[in-house]
């Protein structure tokens, strides 16, 4: 005769097992009629947004792409299998009226229709570094695009979510989660816009409007492989005092680690745009996407700890990290 706790565990096996089977289902549920859910999406002219853009057209989605280039909206109609679904506009999340006019060309496209989708997918690394070698100024200007941005463009655009009760797709960052030392302009954005997108998932059930947040890991992206390239204009304009401070060797230094760091982001997007697919048309859409390994395995669980022990693992992922020369002797 089996033992109570041998019937519980082969209960808790199979309770498991029907669980995910049903999970699994529901997952793969999906809305219909992809051809009057139109979805405009910032950030086009590369990356993210650019390949999201030809997937939705590829399914028989309309969408109306966001571009700072107006050769990269005409390269990117050229690209997609049905160029009658793709409308392309101008588009500046940091400036207020380069966001009016996108306003008013979606408003002439979709008319009385509304949209399904408004996903807020532009954003910049800005400068980098140690704090003290940054002004208020980089954190406005990372602001600019990676906070104020997406206000600007979900605000523009509300109205005409509210209309098919569809929803709002905003990308943040792991780095919204957790702090990324010497990338402070960067994390203090996304970390301000998991709270707006907080905040208006719960004003937007009101309306019938769901938000939804995705959180990847590192990906080669034009925001990685530019990381490096403002280093040397953020070092030259530090006082000597500040460069003494720091010492030439510890700038090559973590230039030459910042370097190292970014050859090991993965280069597979797609894991990015399934999240975003299905936010947008999955019939059961999360409200967070974690995506990314590194996301999944590491960083999330170390967003859950005490704060002592996520220093603790910061400090020693750190560990190899340059010292300033001012303080090698207390090293």
């Amino acid at each position: 005769m089996l033992s109570a706790s041998t019937i519980f565990a082969w209960v808790a096996i199979f309770g498991s097992y029907v669980a995910y089977k049903v999970y699994n289902f529901l997952i793969k549920q999906r809305v219909d009629n992809y051809g009057k859910k139109t979805v405009a999406i910032s950030g086009c002219d590369s990356g993210f947004g650019r390949l999201l853009a030809v997937r939705l057209v590829k399914q028989g989605v309309p969408v109306i792409a966001g571009v700072l280039k107006k050769e990269n909206g005409e390269s990117l109609k050229k690209e997609v299998n049905t160029p009658s679904l793709l409308t392309f506009g101008i588009l500046n999340v940091a400036n207020d009226e380069s966001v009016k006019e996108f306003v008013k060309l979606v408003e002439k496209t979709v008319e009385n229709r509304g949209l399904w989708g408004v996903v807020a997918n532009a954003g910049i690394l800005g400068n980098s570094g140690p704090d003290d070698w940054l002004s208020a100024q980089d954190y406005i200007n990372t602001m600019q695009v990676n906070t104020f941005g997406v206000m600007r463009f979900i605000q523009g655009l509300k109205k005409f979510v509210k209309k098919q009760e569809g929803r709002v797709v905003i990308i943040s960052s792991i780095s919204g989660r957790t702090p990324r030392p010497t990338v402070g302009p960067y994390c203090v954005s996304k970390h301000a816009v998991e709270a707006y997108a907080d905040v208006i998932r719960h004003e937007l059930i009101d309306f019938n409007v769901s938000v939804h947040l995705l959180e990847p890991g590192f990906f080669t992206t034009n925001i990685t492989q530019t990381a490096t390239n403002d280093l040397d204009a953020v070092w030259e304009r530090l006082d000597d005092e500040t460069k003494k401070e720091y010492g030439k060797e510890f700038y090559d230094d973590y230039k030459n680690s910042r370097f190292s760091r970014l050859s090991h982001c993965a280069d597979d997007l797609n894991p990015v745009i399934d999240a975003y697919d299905h936010a947008l048309l999955g019939k059961y859409p999360k409200t967070r996407y974690w995506v990314g390994w590194d996301t999944i395995l590491f960083y999330i669980p170390l967003a859950t700890l005490p704060t002592f022990a996520q220093d603790w693992f910061i400090s020693f992922q750190r560990c190899s990290r340059p010292v300033p020369a001012s303080m090698k002797n207390h090293h």
